[in-house]
């Protein structure tokens, strides 16, 4: 018997066959003035740009990697730089950013990330970057740079032990080999927000060789266990596992004192974590045969006995797993709910992350028990309940690759699509992608850039898709993990089509909505919504008293009819008017 879910979603409109309702959600502000320099010294004379000729511009987060701020030449010389006021990137965190040539030509810089800035946790504050030299080419120069890290907390943990293990500092400065060990320093007293002192900071001085203003990444790592750390998405550059932390080599650097892993001394809390896989055991794609884990609790990132997940014999529901974590009150732990498929680990992907990790924050509270998740936070309800091919559509006008700029050559360039509509990702390279070619659906026609192609999607698989394009295999369609979302709308003809992307515009569809009553033919309403097939229309003919009536029918389960738009399907029908008012809303199961 197939299970359902509860409602979980209302659409925020309701309406009548004269009118709407809606509501405006308002914006957080943030602010920090960045005022960015490149110099261009090594590229006018390998001749690579011009004084007045060429452009270079900035591009970051700061504006969605879009069009860039355009660079100012100081006076006579070969700097330019300008001002930005970043309202995008939120206080206390960090920006990323590249500088780009004529608008095309990013610079490929050589730690191979973009380049960051930690942001002051003040509004309206001022950072004044060092000088880069673009992609790096300066001649190098060598700057001793302080290093410190408090361990505190693990050694609270049992996971660092003072008269056996060491930390040390490993980088893109020092090709990430180990050696680079930091002192014990009794004379450092750290009190934290709980009152609690510690001497359990380890520093020093490293010598730092790169191009002047370089980013360099590193991360602090426990020996000889070789335990990496793994710090706050806000303190990394990346939102993966491996979100390493940074900085630009300059003079006189002493980088803050962190804790490791951004795990502050705390007092200890017995954490209980909780998954429910009913969804996916429902379609197949697990069974309990498979094990149930959970990666990345301090700094575990394996299916071992430590992050074994097990459920309750004879509780109601036996497909929710559970872990119990010892961990600090306050602490932030990136992590993942796994198991062990046909072909190895079997990673979620939440939707409410855009696949990226889960991040939790324990309380001031001990014990502790989170809420039940669901796997990929995909209920029974959000999986496709049939197969469905779908067809990718994208236009390579004006593409170039990400990282280099290079540009689209249609007569010797492939194009891939990677995604999850197969199940799971792919390996970027050509021969992992090879049955996820496109073509061009003209290619008689010199100046048609449209490529398509038709795949799969299996039942059990999410109605959301995430995928990204490919350029000869490579991940260069846009910055690592930043990618397309589209929903596959409507399962009633065991086909779809997604609406045709741009490549490298990175777009994501609502789930569902838009809905709207407007005058229709002699009798009618025609009435529209962007839907789902985990989406219906529901009715009533007052607000006064209870009860909806759902329209089953209107679910993309069945549901075809309609008009395309940016958004995918929008489903479309004549209502019959009737004296008195109709209000109508969107549910989604």
């Amino acid at each position: 018997m197939k299970m359902h879910s509860t409602i979980r979603n209302l659409a925020l409109a309701l309406l009548t066959a004269t009118g709407a309702l809606q509501s405006h959600a308002s914006k957080l502000a943030y602010s920090t003035y960045l005022t960015f320099s490149v110099d261009m010294s090594t590229n006018i004379l390998n001749s690579t740009f011009t004084n007045g000729v060429d452009t270079v511009s900035v591009h970051g987060t700061f504006d969605g990697w879009g069009s860039g701020v355009q660079l100012v030449e100081e006076g006579t010389g070969n700097i330019y730089t300008n001002t930005v006021n970043d309202t995008t990137d939120a206080n206390g965190n960090h920006a990323e950013y590249k500088f780009v040539i004529n608008g095309v030509n990013y610079e490929s810089v050589v730690d191979g990330n973009n380049r960051a800035v930690m942001l002051p946790a003040s509004y309206g504050s001022s950072v004044i970057l060092p000088t880069a030299f673009f992609a790096d080419a300066g001649a190098p120069v060598t700057n001793q740079v302080f290093f410190q890290v408090d361990m505190s907390q693990q050694v609270v943990l049992g996971s660092f032990a003072p008269a056996s293990d060491t930390v040390e500092v490993q980088g893109s400065f020092e090709g990430w080999t180990s050696g680079q060990t930091l002192t014990y320093d009794p004379h450092v007293i750290t009190t934290n927000q709980f009152g609690l002192t510690a001497t359990n900071v380890y520093d020093g001085f490293l010598s730092v060789t790169t191009s002047p203003g370089a980013m360099v990444q590193y991360k602090y790592v426990i020996q000889p266990t070789g335990k990496y750390e793994s710090p706050s998405a806000a303190n990394a550059v990346g939102y993966t596992v491996g979100n390493n932390r940074f900085f630009a080599n300059s003079p006189g650097l002493v980088l803050p004192n962190v804790f490791f892993s951004d795990a502050p001394f705390a007092p200890l809390s017995a954490v209980t974590l909780s998954v429910d896989m009913s969804a996916q055991l429902f379609y197949g794609n697990w069974t309990p045969s498979d094990g149930v884990f959970c990666q990345g609790i301090n700094g575990d990132w394996n299916n071992d006995a430590v992050n074994t997940m097990t459920n309750v014999p004879g509780a109601a529901n036996t497909n929710v797993y559970y872990v119990t974590y010892t961990l600090g009150e306050g602490s932030s732990n990136p992590y993942k709910f796994t198991y062990n498929g046909a072909t190895g680990t079997v990673y979620e992907s939440p939707t409410s992350t855009g696949g990226n990790n889960r991040v939790l924050t324990v309380p001031s509270q001990n014990p502790y028990s989170a809420p039940t998740l669901f796997f990929s936070d995909l209920l029974i309800d959000d999986l496709l309940e049939s197969n469905v091919q779908v067809t990718f559509f994208v236009n390579m006008s004006n593409a170039v690759q990400y990282g280099t700029s290079t540009a689209f050559n249609p007569a010797t360039d492939n194009v891939y699509v990677n995604g999850t509509f197969g199940g799971s990702w792919l390996s970027w390279d050509p021969i992992s992608l090879n049955n996820n070619i496109l073509t061009n659906t003209q290619p008689a026609n010199p100046n048609n850039y449209i490529y398509s192609g038709t795949f799969p999607a299996n039942a059990g698989q999410a109605l959301g898709v995430t995928y990204k394009y490919s350029i000869n295999g490579s991940d260069n369609e846009a910055a690592s993990g930043n990618n397309h979302y589209r929903l596959v709308r409507s399962l009633a003809n065991g086909s779809y089509v997604f609406p045709v992307d741009t490549f490298g515009n990175q777009y994501g569809e609502p789930s569902f909505g838009e809905l709207k009553a407007s005058a229709g033919s002699s009798g009618s309403v025609q009435l529209s919504w962007l839907g789902a097939p985990n989406v219906k229309v529901q009715t009533r003919n007052s607000l006064s008293g209870t009860g909806w009536t759902t329209l089953a029918g209107t679910s993309g389960v069945t549901w075809s009819a309609g008009t395309n738009s940016p958004n995918g399907l929008v489903s479309v029908t004549n209502w019959p008017a009737a004296s008195g008012s109709t209000y109508f809303r969107l549910v989604q199961h």
